[in-house]
């Protein structure tokens, strides 16, 4: 038999309804908080530390171009010396140059001292690079936080300050 009184109308009384109070968000776990604090961190982590392998992966470059690239941020060099250098043959040497050169990160120039050779050394993208990665990490920081208020750069270093004392604690 069915049991209809959990339908039947109540009667109207004359009380003021309670006022319905918003729900309460779901409230964040401690594991929540600290993966994403983790995430953060590793973000940061990825920031600072840059890798030029992967960034050469990201950019479509190989192993080989960054190594032929990193020897000639040091100074220009001929072929024949980059190639016996790198132990590489030389049209192994020539073809990755050929490449570097075709993306804009190598240039071949006549060498000043013997006009019969040719001189590979890398372009102001390449020493622009070579140069941020050389960059201390303050510096990066400084240049982030100029875009900060005053009460933001206060918030963050309290922050970290904060989290390394829980840490320790």
């Amino acid at each position: 038999m069915l049991d209809c009184s959990a339908m039947a109308v109540k009667p109207k009384t004359h009380e003021t309804p309670s006022p319905r109070r918003p729900a309460e968000p779901r409230s964040r776990s401690l594991r929540d908080d600290a993966e994403d604090i983790l995430g953060h961190l590793r973000a940061l982590r990825r920031e600072f530390v840059r890798n030029p392998f992967a960034d050469a992966e990201r950019s479509g470059l190989t192993v080989p171009q960054m190594i032929v690239m990193a020897r000639l941020v040091n100074g220009p060099r001929a072929l024949t010396d980059l190639s016996q250098e790198l132990g590489m043959s030389h049209s192994t040497a020539s073809g990755i140059v050929d490449r570097l050169e075709a993306r804009g990160l190598v240039r071949r120039a006549p060498d000043a001292a013997d006009g019969r050779r040719t001189l590979i050394g890398v372009t102001g993208k390449v020493v622009r690079y070579t140069t941020q990665l050389m960059t201390s990490p303050a510096s990066r920081i400084e240049e982030a936080l100029a875009h900060a208020t005053p009460r933001q750069r206060a918030l963050i270093r309290q922050g970290l300050a904060m989290l390394r004392q829980l840490l320790r604690a």
